[in-house]
């Protein structure tokens, strides 16, 4: 009896363990995971780590929920979040370029709006400036990831070396050519550059292709196909590339490197300036000193209301259709946007959050000062985010090639991108309904 009572012990006792194994296994299964896809570390350094920093307080904030969070390669941002978009397999949150470039997964019916899951009044600690990028027909489909300024950041030292002053090198187009000429005669590189795998032509655009223009509406009637690139109000920044070229004040080795390898060169000692990123130029700032890195705006030439504007963009985050936990998605998005968490990224990563809980008291870079002061002063538009889908990798991108590999004249560009946007609106007929429609409050 005795032997039987320890038996059915030993059984009552394997019961148990095996019954706590599985409930410890639905406990496990009840554990939610959302998924992102982000970029942002390669124009913005320190953004991976700052990301890691979010997943780790927000894990520790819903120990219920897990976190699983993979940057993404420049070329493939798109086109894998496409592919598993159409399979139904996209993440819960989606990284994306600013403007036209997450509209286009808009348009597409890629993309859930955001507005279903986040209020009003929880959007209302954003600018409208930086939610009006990705609103469409009375809903908000897309929420910053961060801010940043594009800017040009030059090399002091050099500029003391060819006689220009390091704190105010140029304003008027007049004035830079003339510093370019000074870099020059010195034997310095004037401007760092990389053509190869195509991203600097918007890059440029973004600096020169508004300088002509009234308002943002300008550039949308523009991509809608009303107006013409061979109108000179639309391909004066063109020439003002053929000037630089054919001065010389560009890197021989152009077509040959990559964006961030002719940025680079500033690093290097091998230019004196490059166009560049707020945060990445801080970036620099801290690494080689306030005293040897400056950062100004695009030199002005053009007649427009934008000319001197400043091009202060936000790339988004934005909800894909295919996501299976969006409320937990919107809430993570919300919690991005916290004083503390705004904080941590600016700390992190030299990003300025677009966002009226960000403190200027936390800010202690020149540069950001500097830049701070631009965004009270100038009009914020950013030329690319704008451009219709394909127009920049079928216009943009190999026209400006041609026109260092082959000597494209201005006025031939112009044609070239005309043509190209002509094309791109007959192969995207719903993309050029919804360029018909939009427009942009002012």
């Amino acid at each position: 009896m005795k032997k039987i009572s320890v038996l059915l012990a030993m059984i009552l006792l394997v019961s148990l363990i095996a019954g706590c194994g599985k409930n410890g296994d639905s406990e496990k299964s009840d554990e939610m995971t959302l998924s992102i896809w982000y970029w942002g570390e390669q124009e913005v350094p320190g953004y991976k780590a700052y990301m890691e920093e979010m997943v780790k307080r927000y894990e520790e904030k819903n120990p219920d929920i897990k976190v699983e969070a993979v940057l993404q390669e420049s070329d493939n941002l798109y086109t894998a979040f496409r592919t598993a978009e159409a399979a139904s397999e996209g993440p819960d949150i989606q990284y994306m370029w600013g403007g036209t470039q997450a509209m286009e997964d808009v348009w597409k019916g890629n993309v859930a709006p955001l507005s279903d899951y986040i209020s009003e009044e929880e959007l209302s600690v954003i600018p409208q400036s930086s939610l009006a990028q990705t609103n469409w027909e009375g809903k908000q489909w897309g929420i910053p990831a961060y801010g940043f300024t594009y800017g040009i950041a030059y090399d002091k030292d050099a500029m003391r070396t060819a006689g220009v002053d390091p704190e105010n090198p140029f304003t008027t187009w007049e004035e830079f050519m003339d510093c370019c000429e000074k870099l020059k005669n010195a034997g310095i590189t004037p401007l760092g550059m990389g053509l190869k795998d195509g991203y600097l032509p918007a890059w440029i655009g973004i600096f020169l292709g508004q300088q002509n223009l009234d308002s943002v509406n300008d550039m949308i009637s523009l991509m809608s196909g009303k107006e013409s690139f061979t109108d000179e109000k639309y391909t004066e920044w063109l020439e003002k590339i053929v000037e630089l070229k054919t001065a010389g004040y560009i890197n021989d080795d152009i077509l040959s490197l990559d964006l961030y390898q002719g940025q680079q060169l500033i690093e290097n000692g091998k230019a004196a300036m490059t166009l560049h990123t707020q945060a990445y130029a801080v970036s620099l700032e801290k690494s080689m000193g306030a005293d040897k890195i400056g950062f100004a705006k695009s030199p002005v030439f053009g007649t427009g209301k934008l000319a001197d504007s400043v091009a202060t963009p936000s790339q988004v985050y934005v909800i894909p259709n295919s996501a299976k936990h969006k409320e937990e998605a919107a809430d993570f998005l919300l919690f991005l946007q916290e004083e503390e968490n705004i904080k941590c990224l600016y700390e992190m990563a030299n990003a300025i959050m677009p966002n009226n809980n960000f403190k200027e008291e936390w800010v202690t870079s020149e540069i950001d000062k500097k830049v701070l002061g631009w965004q009270k002063e100038y009009n914020n538009f950013c030329y690319q985010l704008y451009f219709a889908p394909m127009f920049e990798s079928d216009g943009l991108i190999p026209v400006v090639q041609k026109m260092f590999s082959e000597d494209l004249p201005a006025d031939e560009a112009g044609k070239e991108l005309d043509a190209a946007l002509t094309k791109c609106i007959e192969q995207n007929p719903e993309v050029h309904e919804a360029f018909l429609e939009w427009s942009i409050e002012e």
